[in-house]
């Protein structure tokens, strides 16, 4: 049961990581060349800050996920503890 659940995590987690590293990739070069051509009228400078602004957005997005996870993961250790000694009782 516990290494179904490990396997299940892991897969969870490479999916995760995959999904954010296709979108590390795309997102910043996409949003770099459609804002040369629709928004910045051919100014590079504010093209590659858009595409900056949207590597960070996706690397912040990433992080928050990651910490809500282990938040979530940590409380069902705790919760698993505590019911585990009231078992014991």
């Amino acid at each position: 049961m516990a290494d179904a659940t490990a396997q299940a995590a892991t897969r969870g987690a490479l999916i995760k990581l995959l999904f954010f590293a296709a979108t590390l990739a795309i997102l910043p070069i996409s949003s770099y060349f459609i804002s040369l051509k629709h928004i910045w009228a051919g100014n590079t400078n504010y093209a590659a800050i858009t595409a900056i602004c949207a590597a960070n957005f996706v690397l912040v997005v990433y992080i928050i996920m990651s910490v809500m996870e282990d938040r979530q993961s940590l409380k069902e250790i705790e919760e698993k503890k505590l019911s585990d000694s009231k078992k014991d009782r």
